[in-house]
């Protein structure tokens, strides 16, 4: 009896075993098919005093691949999207912001949208033909994202944000900034020689203003006479966008030899005295000097000799006419023989005349700066073809507007003079070495050009 039982207690345990085992071979198999089935290790945290939760663990495999592969590809898309506008252009001739979104397909809401969220950052009225956009689309040709540019360092992007409008925001582009030079030789005009060099006429018009308190430049050039220019250049993406300071120049001709270098937000001589004096010695850029001052002139209308008060410089109608120096327009009208004419009022008693102006641009009252426009070129009075009678008179008596006493500035006070020199020698250096590379590239194409 007691051994029967024995065997009965062995096939239970034996039992026991074979059910725990077969119990526990189920459990593993249905948590791996089953990983939602784990023990849930979400834990929670105070972010910032408010209660959160930390992300479950991932399980070790994916159990929806396709849907991870449609977001990936979703992804993409939307890099793609930002990277490539599916419409882009400029304004174009003749055509306004609207106009143009029309013909690219949009509908009226949308732009008007568009407009009323650019009312605050800018005003499409100002549009240019030059100015550049791009359009971004979503689904149903309906707007994403819109990015216009009325420069090339300035753009507006807008968005559409999730109450269906958009969101207007203004991003100022930093353009690269170069350091270059130029050393050449005049062979027929200032212009003509810095446009050869491959630069443009704003340079050119930067040059011009430096001297513009030493140098006429409708007679002192002459053929042979050099100038050296160190000048900064701004470029986004390799693409010129414009010019900044002229750090030194010079200018070595026949006449005389002069050089300015940029220190202290103005322009000075090599001892440190500024060379912005009391009177420019041009009331415009450029033009031909037609009359100068002579005390016996042959008039060509009245066809007689007669004096001569001033300096005539012929130029196109239009063209800019700008006070010499600082003073108050004492006249703007008609004056007889002279057309229509400004008076300026000057320190020290004396006084500008600008006249058979087109135009007349500043009122009788008004005080100007140096370099400001005051009127416009013409052919008004006693006159053969359109030009400016420019004049000088001190205390009522005209003079030689040519050879007038120019008074200089304050020069730098010797606390900056020794900054101002070191400016100066390391300027010359980057000058030297900026030539000397550009003469070795010049070597090298020439030498690469086949005969």
């Amino acid at each position: 009896m007691n051994l029967i039982n024995k065997y009965v207690q062995l096939i239970c345990i034996v039992l026991f075993i074979a059910v725990s085992a077969v119990f526990l071979s189920s459990s593993i198999g249905i948590s791996s098919i089953f990983p939602s089935f784990e023990k849930d290790t979400t834990k929670t945290k105070i972010v910032d005093g408010n209660l959160t939760e930390s992300p479950a663990s991932v399980p070790a495999t994916e159990p929806f691949p396709s849907d991870s592969t449609a977001v990936d590809k979703a992804s993409t898309e939307k890099i793609t999207m930002d990277v490539a506008p599916d419409i882009q252009g400029t304004i174009g001739k003749n055509n306004t912001v609207y106009g143009k979104l029309i013909s690219c397909g949009l509908s009226p809401t949308q732009i008007l949208n568009l407009t009323q969220a650019f009312n605050k950052t800018f005003d499409f009225r100002a549009a240019a033909p030059d100015d550049r956009f791009q359009i971004f689309l979503a689904g149903n040709n309906q707007l994403k994202k819109f990015i216009y540019s009325p420069d090339p360092l300035r753009e507006y992007v807008a968005e559409r944000n999730e109450t269906g409008g958009f969101t207007v925001s203004r991003h100022d582009l930093i353009p690269e900034k170069k350091i270059e030079a130029m050393e050449i030789s005049l062979e027929s005009s200032l212009s003509q020689a810095i446009l050869n060099g491959g630069e443009k006429q704003r340079l050119v018009d930067q040059f011009v203003n430096i001297f513009s308190w030493d140098i006429d430049f409708f007679l002192f050039p002459r053929k042979g006479d050099r100038i050296t220019v160190l000048y900064e250049k701004y470029f986004k993406d390799d693409t010129f966008i414009k010019y900044g300071d002229i750090l030194a120049a010079k200018y070595a001709g026949e006449n005389g030899t002069f050089s300015s270098f940029f220190f202290d937000g103005g322009y000075y001589d090599e001892q440190g005295h500024p060379l912005r004096k009391m009177f420019l010695r041009l009331p415009l850029k450029f033009g031909v000097k037609t009359s100068d001052y002579s005390i016996r002139r042959f008039h060509p209308v009245k066809k007689k000799y007669k004096r001569h008060n001033g300096i005539d410089y012929g130029a196109k109608m239009g063209t800019t006419i700008f006070a010499t120096a600082n003073g108050k327009v004492i006249f703007s009208g008609w004056k007889g023989g002279y057309g229509k004419t400004i008076v300026l009022q000057h320190p020290n008693g004396y006084q500008t005349y600008y006249a058979h102006c087109s135009k007349l641009i500043a009122k009788k009252g008004q005080f100007v700066d140096q370099g400001e426009t005051i009127a416009k070129v013409g052919m008004t009075g006693i006159v053969t073809g359109p030009h400016v009678h420019y004049e000088v008179r001190i205390k009522g008596k005209p003079v030689n507007p040519s050879t007038i006493k120019n008074f200089k500035g304050t020069p730098l006070s010797p606390q900056k003079l020794e900054k101002f020199r070191a400016t100066v020698q390391s300027r010359l250096l980057l000058v030297e070495e900026k030539t000397r590379l550009n003469s070795k590239e010049e070597k090298l194409v020439l030498a690469d050009t086949p005969e």
